[in-house]
């Protein structure tokens, strides 16, 4: 069933947080209510629902006051084509997952800051709008481009994983439907198996589409996660000693080894700073730094910390992608085009970082080509950054 809110039902919601403080005398006192409900909505003491995921519109800086209008109204199609419990699902999910140890927990998109207005950034607001006019135009055409069967997995599946994949099939329909082409959701293959958008003209079908993400796994946010407080901890013995440490981070995450490593580089610094000689500190697993205080004449030179990457990794992940792909479209009579959502590191942590498109294209052309000659089931792949 899909279920309309009314605007009445989403005022009453704002008056009943309101009316649970005392009554606001200023612009000021109006948004501690709002904060104190979203903060009780986290830790338990009320449902979080969406009239309190959408409390930081109010306070926006960067949204005019028909902006502010625009960003309900997405909200309230989400809320219409999601449910009214969509949010204390999800939180409910997220308070039950398996959290791997050295990582912290995950959240589910539609709480990330490329999606939800607490972060009041223009960027967010788009995505919100976007997605929303999305929703609400499909809806309106569901009963032929079998829009109920993307919805009703997004509605009812909580991983976030799904959310993803949601927001790529919106990106490339409303992509087909911009240049004309009549789309379907969930097309049959004709092997058992179903792409995600079909694009046809005149009763002809050009185009299958199947999308896909490829995330960090585990194993890679947690030598993130390592890698990124240790560079942290450089950094405050830069700010403490007046010093600056470049060079190569290594490949070893054994604690003790890197603690011992740390020692050794803390006192260095610390006696850099004293007499200005530049010191080089070699680690383990061919770690490198080198320290030392900036002179007026060397300020402005490039200078930093690399951490090893896994570029061989990412690209291995990027093909075992591209076969499960092949097998899902085997035999079917349109090959069929992958549109890849990639987070796994591939634009930030590789050789590919900084290069311009058509550098991009003159490194992954070539490679992707060579791949994809052995997936005859596949037209080809649409590699972008993350959807989000």
């Amino acid at each position: 069933m899909f279920y309309q809110v009314s605007n009445k039902e989403r005022a009453l919601s704002r008056h009943e947080i309101m009316a649970d403080e005392q009554h606001p005398s200023s612009p000021n006192d109006e948004i501690l209510p709002r904060h104190r409900a979203m903060v009780d909505a986290f830790e338990g003491r009320r449902p979080m629902d969406w009239s309190i995921w959408d409390l930081f519109i109010d306070d926006s800086t960067c949204l005019t006051s028909d902006g502010r209008s625009v960003a309900h109204w997405a909200v309230e199609t989400l809320q219409c084509m999601l449910g009214n419990d969509f949010l204390q699902r999800v939180k409910a999910k997220m308070a039950t997952q398996h959290v791997p140890e050295g990582l912290g927990s995950g959240l589910h998109p539609v709480f990330s800051l490329g999606f939800w207005p607490a972060n009041d950034v223009p960027w967010v607001y788009a995505n919100l709008i976007q997605m929303a006019t999305q929703l609400h135009l499909f809806q309106q055409n569901s009963p032929t481009n079998r829009f109920g069967l993307a919805r009703k997995d997004l509605r009812e599946n909580l991983q976030p994983i799904t959310w993803i994949g949601a927001l790529l099939q919106l990106e490339v329909a409303s992509l087909g439907l911009r240049a004309g082409w009549t789309l379907e959701f969930e097309p049959s293959l004709g092997n058992t198996h179903s792409a995600d958008v079909c694009f046809t003209r005149d009763s002809a079908r050009l185009l299958l589409v199947e999308t896909t993400s490829m995330r960090m796994s585990d194993a890679e946010r947690k030598s993130l996660a390592f890698y990124r407080r240790l560079g942290w901890q450089l950094m405050n013995l830069e700010w403490q000693n007046g010093v600056r440490i470049a060079g190569f981070l290594g490949w070893s995450r054994a604690e003790e080894e890197m603690k011992q490593w740390f020692r050794e580089i803390e006192a260095a610094a610390r006696i850099t700073g004293q007499d200005g000689t530049s010191r080089q500190i070699a680690g383990p697993h061919d770690g490198l730094l080198t320290i030392f205080r900036p002179t007026e004449a060397t300020a402005g030179e490039p200078w930093g910390i690399t951490s090893p990457t896994e570029e061989a990794r990412i690209l291995e992940r990027l093909v075992a992608r591209l076969q499960d792909k092949q097998k899902q479209a085997k035999e079917s009579s349109t090959p069929v085009w992958v549109r890849l959502d990639e987070y796994a590191g591939l634009w930030q942590a590789t050789r590919l970082a900084g290069m311009t498109l058509e550098e991009l294209l003159t490194v992954l052309a070539p490679f992707l080509q060579q791949k994809l000659a052995s997936y005859p089931a596949l037209a080809g792949i649409i590699l972008a950054p993350a959807v989000l």
